[in-house]
């Protein structure tokens, strides 16, 4: 069915992008498309996109800019920060079959425009559809689906648009945010704490909210054009039906816990019986090590630019990897794991007053690899 939902799409692009007329009629309409969350990661912040409706000579389209193309080097693009996104072009009718199908919410805002910048925007996106314009670099927080519609009404509307305080007065940053849309998608949450480094735990400015869809719709419901409400009429297109959580052992926080509690047993028996159980120490290390390659290379080599600084560097050392020879022997051993434990516990001890909000998951396995370095240290065997 997605198959076909996605095949639908791109015959409603191709037809809608072969047929649009140079001018429209003054009943023209431009609408702002909110979309609700849906359940898959790609999906769980929601969407944004343009309506044009001309009435009198019969057009329906949706701008979206939310589109990308997979291709043999799409996972290493994605890898580098380099996946470009871009503008597409579907009839409405093709646009709304998706979320119609995935019953994910979809409220439309019609713009209180005169036909003169009705018109102003719907040359802009044709102009930006060109195929040497419609592809962009695509950025987490400052150049998305979404924060490109407010770029777009500023700069086509200048001084006569005037955007409300959309600023929380409990000032949460960009991780706060998206957090309150993770907690569907624990793993998710996960993975973007572990990738993701302190400019994530920036608090955005008023304007800087619209990164997210839902933001930009509260944005457009009390900004002003000309003096007057920017929203002309609102309506819900769709409904949504709402995505639910459900608690799971194998979440990353209870999962963790349960590791730690395995490992824990295991350092007991090897202090009682006076063993190390060095594979042990090289399957953590291997782990951790190539956790801490990763982010080394989302901070120093990519060009995600929220990479940077990622203070969970201090725990997943990429070094691991290379130290696991030290493991065989006992004086280098004890020496870095001692280095790596008096780093550990200031992480620990430092953890609610970091800058960046590290997951609470990495609690456990600082927990568990602090108490491997105490064995390593204190343990006086070489097994």
């Amino acid at each position: 069915m997605k198959k076909l939902l996605y095949l639908l799409c791109l015959l409603g692009f191709l037809q809608a992008s072969a047929q649009l007329p140079e001018t429209l009629s003054p009943d023209a309409e431009v609408s702002l498309l909110t979309c609700t969350p849906g359940a898959d990661l790609y999906s769980l912040f929601g969407h944004s996109a343009l309506r044009i409706r001309d009435p009198q000579i019969g057009m329906d389209i949706v701008y979206n800019y939310g589109m990308f193309s997979y291709s043999d080097d799409f996972y290493v693009n994605f890898a580098m920060g380099e996946l470009n996104y871009r503008l597409g072009i579907q009839d409405f009718p093709n646009f709304m079959a998706e979320y119609i199908h995935d019953q994910r919410g979809v409220t439309e805002q019609v713009l209180n425009l005169d036909p003169g910048e009705v018109h102003e925007i719907y040359t802009f996106l044709n102009w930006n559809f060109l195929p040497e314009n419609r592809v962009y670099k695509y950025d987490y927080f400052y150049n998305n689906c979404s924060s490109k519609l407010a770029d777009i009404l500023e700069d086509k509307l200048g001084e006569k648009l005037e955007w409300k305080d959309l600023a929380e007065p409990s000032q949460p940053s960009f991780r706060n945010i998206i957090d309150r849309y993770l907690i569907y998608h624990p793993w998710g949450d996960f993975g973007i704490d572990l990738g993701l480094g302190l400019p994530c735990d920036v608090v955005p400015t008023s304007r800087e909210y619209v990164f997210l869809p839902e933001k930009l719709l509260e944005a457009y419901d009390v900004a002003t054009v000309n003096g007057k409400p920017l929203v002309l009429r609102k309506h819900e297109l769709t409904e949504a039906k709402g995505l639910t959580y459900q608690w799971s052992l194998f979440d990353p926080t209870p999962l963790f816990w349960l590791i730690f509690g395995i490992i824990a047993v295991i350092s007991a028996l090897g202090w009682k019986y006076k063993r190390l159980f060095k594979a042990l120490d090289v399957f953590l290390f291997v782990s951790l090590g190539a956790l801490g390659a990763l982010i080394f290379f989302l901070w120093f080599i990519s060009a995600h630019d929220a990479g940077a600084n990622n203070f969970n560097m201090l725990w997943a050392w990429p070094t691991h990897i290379l130290a696991i020879p030290l493991l065989f022997f006992a004086k280098p051993r004890k020496a870095y794991w001692t280095a790596y434990g008096v780093v550990l516990i200031l992480a620990l001890v430092s953890f609610p007053f970091l800058p960046q909000m590290l997951h609470l998951a990495t609690i456990p396995i600082m927990l568990a690899m602090l108490l491997r370095a105490f064995v390593n240290v204190r343990l006086e065997t070489t097994s």
